[in-house]
Formats: structure tokens, C-alpha cells, sequence
């Protein structure tokens, strides 16, 4: 599920970063986290988060599952824990952009590469929700 989402939504990747970045997901990432996850009828796998303190550390929605409302759930779900909520997302990656920009998130800062140095810029994001004032 993860593979498949990415590569609906990370068309910017080389095929070589793809790879060690799949190699990386699979030994280290995906078996040392717990996520959040979402399954259709079958129990299938459709969607996972992650969130860590006040940060969305990952979302990723199956292609067939998108734009049906998983996504704005995984974000309420993330929201509960907390008032202010952060996510690093890719910034070729338009589609996530406008996913969490209509969320409320608004840019905060950016990298002009990823962790690992890739040339894959990196936009911080925050949704801060308005207090009530008296």
C-alpha cells in the first residue's frame, strides 16, 4: 500500500532514490513504528499514520481510496491528540501540498533537500487552531 501511494503522488523521485528509499521504508521504518490504520471489508490495508508528539510523521492513503474522505480523518484523528499540529511534506509533492493547505496548514519553513541531502525540497507545515478568546 505504501509503495503504490507513493508512487501515485512522488512522480518527482529518481528511480534510483525510489529504490534505496523503498529499502529503507521496508528494514527500518515501516517494522519499528506503530501507526494508525485504516482497513476496507477484507481487512486489507487502505491507509496508515503516524503522528509523534504534535507531528503527522507520515500519511499515506491507497491510490483507489483517495479523495474519499480517509485522509481528513487520519487528520482529525492526529488533531485530538493535540491543539498545533506540524508535517514535513515534500514540496513536488503538489498533491499532499494541497491536501494539508486545505487543512489549514500553512507553511512555516522549508529545506532546499530532504534528510538524506536528496535534491528534494522539504516544506514544513503547522495547523494551529484559533483559541477562544473570552
Amino acid at each position: 500500500m505504501w509503495h503504490a501511494s507513493v508512487l501515485a503522488t512522488h512522480d518527482f523521485l529518481s528511480e534510483s532514490d525510489f529504490a534505496d528509499i523503498c529499502i529503507q521504508v521496508r528494514r527500518d521504518y515501516l517494522p519499528n513504528r506503530d501507526f494508525t490504520v485504516a482497513v476496507d471489508d477484507g481487512d486489507r490495508v487502505i491507509g496508515f499514520m503516524r503522528v509523534q508528539g504534535s507531528e503527522i510523521d507520515s500519511l499515506y492513503i491507497a491510490p483507489a481510496f483517495r479523495r474519499q474522505g480517509l485522509g481528513r480523518r487520519f487528520v482529525a484523528e492526529a488533531a485530538a491528540r493535540g491543539e498545533n499540529l506540524e508535517v514535513e511534506v515534500n514540496a513536488q509533492n503538489t498533491q499532499a501540498v494541497a491536501f494539508y493547505s486545505a487543512m489549514s496548514f500553512r507553511v512555516i519553513s522549508s529545506m532546499h533537500a530532504d534528510r538524506e541531502g536528496r535534491p528534494y525540497p522539504l516544506l514544513r507545515m503547522r495547523r494551529s487552531l484559533p483559541r477562544n478568546i473570552p
